[in-house]
C-alpha cells in the first residue's frame, strides 16, 4: 500500500498499472496533476501476511486541490500473485 501510494504522490504509472491485478487494470492510466498529496495513514489491515493470500487495507490518503485539503477513505483489497502483492480493488469510503 505504501509504495502505491508513494507511486501515486511521484507520477509513477508504470509501477502502479504493474502492481494492479490483470483482472481489473484499466489498460491505461492518467494522474490528475491538480492534485498534491500530503499524507497516508493507514486505518487498519486484516491479513495480508506472509502465509495469507489475500489482504485488506483501510486507509485514508489527504491531499490539497484547489487549495483545499481533501481526503480520499478506502479499503482496499490485495491479493498475491506469482509470489508478489498486487491491488485488486476497493470500496471507497469518502
Amino acid at each position: 500500500m505504501r509504495s502505491r501510494y508513494t507511486a501515486f504522490v511521484t507520477g509513477y504509472v508504470d509501477y502502479l498499472l504493474r502492481t494492479w491485478h490483470p483482472e481489473t487494470r484499466p489498460a491505461s492510466l492518467e494522474l490528475d496533476s491538480a492534485l498534491a498529496w500530503t499524507g497516508l495513514q493507514i486505518l487498519r489491515t486484516v491479513r495480508g501476511g506472509e502465509s495469507d493470500r489475500a489482504g485488506t487495507v483501510e486507509f485514508r490518503a489527504t491531499y490539497r486541490e484547489g487549495g483545499q485539503d481533501r481526503a480520499q477513505q478506502e479499503k482496499s483489497t490485495f491479493v498475491r500473485e506469482d509470489g508478489r502483492w498486487v491491488y485488486r480493488d476497493a470500496l471507497s469510503q469518502s
